[in-house]
């Protein structure tokens, strides 16, 4: 094994700690969107502010057998203690029904004024049961001065403050009995349309993975760039009056904005590890090029040069990209669980699965062993005579004393 030193492997090792840190932690952004407003569920919202979605579908919802939960919620933005926090106004049972959750401490005795922080939320701004704050209005003016009543555990939506629908209705200047959205949990999401349907209410539907599909309603072009410039103007009365489907619209022209900026970042998370591959894997061969000219004086033809190289790399590719993998999965967990990374409020909770895991792992060979190969094909064209007389004369001035040195042995 001519090139398997340490230092070699321990560099390959950060180069793949880049890329399987950051790639489970830009997924994870990528997702944010979907996960505040639908998560693993199927979003039902209004097509435009027109046709408001009333509380009163979600109880039809329930009432269907393939539905397993149903929450009517309205989000919107607040700050408490310096602190940005999103603010869900929610049926408390039904939302912990759907996110699988439960209370902490505490307990909300009146489910008409209730103040539920999350277990996350509590810890980044040192609120807890019993303590007083005020919220104030998201997009009306409006000032509650609310006690935390409870804290609770979700499955994935821990940084948030939960509030009766009344009170967020008022934040975000909303009209009696309307929410923003209805979060379903279902086993048959064609059932739940075909309910939708029979309602014959306008609405919009988000699927788990993003897919959006008009339910009662035909959306023209010409409306769906009108609800597109609504997104960039919220502010503005003219498009408030005409246009809608804010929370589908957002979920969808969010994520693929979100989408093109992530995978930009890691292409480039790529390139980095190609290059600092490329840099270390070079810096080994040229340490070996002695040996190699000696090998090559001797008899040895270039593919079975090629042969040593490739298996040297390969060996220093596999040990490094496992190492690295594992590093960079305990250093993801080791971010999140201490809440450095927010969007919106929001902890980033990074994607992480055995396949994802998988891929970074591959990826982190092809690139390191690509960038050996790239190496190799150079250095296989200079001549073994070259080789071991360029080692020489790196030898030989290494060897050599400083001339300050040398002068002042004269004196």
């Amino acid at each position: 094994m001519m090139m398997l030193k340490p230092k070699a492997i321990v560099g390959l090792i950060l180069c793949t700690l880049i890329l399987s840190a950051s790639v489970p932690l830009l997924l994870g952004i990528q997702a944010t969107p979907q996960a505040i407003f639908g998560g693993d569920m199927v979003a039902v919202s209004q097509v435009n502010s027109t046709v408001q979605l009333n509380e009163t579908m979600v109880h039809a919802i329930k009432n269907q057998t393939n539905v397993l939960a149903a929450s009517a919620e309205i989000s919107c933005f607040g700050v408490i203690r310096n602190q940005p926090v999103l603010v869900r106004g929610v049926n408390l049972d039904d939302f912990l029904k759907i996110e699988e959750g439960r209370m902490v401490r505490g307990q909300a005795n009146d489910s008409g004024r209730f103040a539920v922080i999350g277990r996350k939320l509590a810890e980044k701004i040192d609120l807890d049961v019993g303590d007083r704050f005020l919220l104030t209005g998201s997009s009306t003016p409006a000032l509650f001065q609310l006690e935390i009543d409870g804290v609770y555990s979700a499955q994935s939506a821990e940084d948030e403050i939960l509030v009766p629908l009344t009170y967020a209705r008022k934040m975000a200047g909303l009209g009696q009995g309307t929410v923003l959205f209805i979060r379903v949990r279902t086993t048959n999401q064609t059932a739940l349309m075909e309910t939708l349907e029979e309602q014959e209410q306008p609405v919009v539907v988000t699927t788990s993975g993003g897919t959006v599909t008009p339910v009662n309603t035909e959306i023209t072009e010409e409306e769906r760039v009108q609800q597109q410039l609504a997104i960039k103007y919220l502010d503005t009365a003219q498009f408030r009056a005409s246009n809608g489907s804010y929370v589908s619209l957002f979920v969808r022209e969010g994520a693929s904005s979100i989408r093109v900026v992530v995978g930009t970042f890691i292409i480039l998370d790529g390139a980095l590890a190609f290059i600092g591959s490329a840099a270390i894997v070079s810096r080994a061969i040229i340490e070996r090029r002695c040996e190699i000219g000696i090998i090559s004086a001797v008899g040895a033809d270039r593919n079975y040069i090629r042969k040593l190289i490739t298996r040297d790399v390969l060996v220093m590719s596999v040990a490094a990209s496992s190492i690295g993998v594992v590093l960079g999965y305990l250093l993801t967990r080791f971010i999140e669980e201490r809440n450095m990374l927010l969007m919106f409020g929001e902890t980033i909770h990074a994607v992480i699965d055995p396949y994802i895991l998988a891929g970074i792992f591959l990826a982190s060979v092809m690139i390191h062993t690509t960038s050996g190969l790239m190496i190799e094909s150079t250095m296989s064209k200079a001549k073994p005579r070259d080789l071991m007389q360029e080692t020489e004369t790196v030898e030989r001035e290494a060897d050599a004393q400083p001339l300050d040195r040398v002068l002042g042995a004269d004196a």
